[in-house]
């Protein structure tokens, strides 16, 4: 191994949103350290939840003009550390909904609960040699503050490459907009992911028995994906009847494919089933909110935590085993389409106009 002060490290922190947005961008930050020769290290910061925000944040934040959960988000960012972080001074703790102070799965980095390093080095190598650390948040919209280089790859969420872009585009004519443009670009970050991402064997074999156990050859996916989505973009909200009816149109060229429906709340999955019915509807067991336009998002209430991060992750691997996805913008959809480029997709958004 390299002396460690002869390399120059890239710490990626993490930020207060749901798994696959931070696992995206993760990506994109280690698609930057390795172009930049830089050595990557992933160390998703510890969080804390104020109970006392959430629903009862709601007034403040109306007052504000954000929706509770943005409210939430803010209240993550701090300085503070917990006792077991003390020997990580200098690091800006972009919290994690995910973490839990007592650890899991054997590791006190919410990365490590569900992957494997990423290389042999520490996060406390990476602080005693030279280095830099990427703050993965957005900038500007609720003034997050950055307090080191802000560094992208262009992968995932950035103009011209964003997926959700690319499934919007309005015809062949619109390069880089077409099937293979897209199919190009699923399958670079494919090999960004299949290159540095390993899950950990206990995950994966949960999510290789449960395949094996309830999978066909011709498998439908539908990814819907509620609750606060609504407060965030307004303008891209679909009512679940667009699921079902897109559901009812892939029916109708494969009569005999099985449905497998990964949500964030039962509302949806409760309504596909009474259409379609057991014998062709199947789901994971999950956390979920009760009702379809929620105004908290999962990842945002006190009964979630680490299990909850292994679930998203099966639903999103689940995914992208299936043959076809029927999905809106969101970072899990996306990320099943990263894994798996093959995977044709009926995005609703661009079908309903939103």
């Amino acid at each position: 191994m390299t002396n460690k002060n002869e390399n120059k490290f890239l710490i990626i922190d993490s930020r207060p949103y749901g798994l696959f947005s931070i696992f995206l961008h993760t990506i994109d930050n280690i698609k930057w350290a390795q172009d930049n020769n830089y050595i990557p290290v992933v160390r998703w910061g510890p969080g804390r939840r104020d109970p006392n925000l959430g629903r009862a944040g709601a007034q403040e934040a109306s007052q504000k003009g954000h929706p509770s959960h943005v409210t939430d988000r803010l209240n993550f960012l701090t300085d503070d550390k917990p006792a077991s972080w003390n020997n990580t001074a200098g690091l800006k703790h972009c919290q994690c909904l995910y973490w839990a102070e007592e650890g899991w799965s054997g590791s006190t980095n919410p990365w490590e609960y569900y992957y494997e390093p990423l290389n042999e080095y520490t996060v406390e190598d990476a602080l005693a040699g030279n280095h830099d650390i990427a703050d993965i948040f957005m900038v500007g919209e609720f003034d997050f503050e950055l307090n080191n280089k802000f560094l992208i790859a262009n992968l995932h969420s950035y103009e011209p490459l964003a997926l959700w872009q690319l499934l919007e585009r309005e015809s062949e004519a619109d390069l880089p907009h077409n099937e293979k443009y897209e199919f190009e670009h699923r399958s670079r970050v494919s090999e960004v992911i299949s290159e540095n991402v390993v899950i950990k064997k206990e995950i994966l074999d949960k999510i290789d028995e449960f395949h094996s156990k309830n999978f066909s050859d011709n498998v439908l996916g539908v990814h819907v994906r509620g609750t606060d989505k609504k407060l965030e973009y307004p303008h891209k909200a679909l009512p679940i009847s667009a699921y079902i009816e897109a559901i009812e149109e892939h029916l109708e060229t494969n009569p005999d494919c099985k449905i497998y429906v990964a949500s964030d709340n039962n509302e949806a999955i409760i309504e596909i089933f009474r259409k379609f019915g057991p014998q062709k509807v199947f789901v994971t067991n999950a956390t979920r909110m009760q009702n379809y336009l929620s105004a908290d998002p999962i990842c945002l209430t006190p009964s979630t935590g680490p299990k909850h991060g292994e679930e998203v992750l099966m639903e999103c691997m689940l995914l992208s085993r299936t043959n076809h996805l029927i999905c809106t913008d969101s970072n899990v959809a996306a990320s099943a389409l990263y894994i798996n480029p093959n995977i044709t997709t009926t995005y609703l958004n661009r079908k309903h106009g939103k």
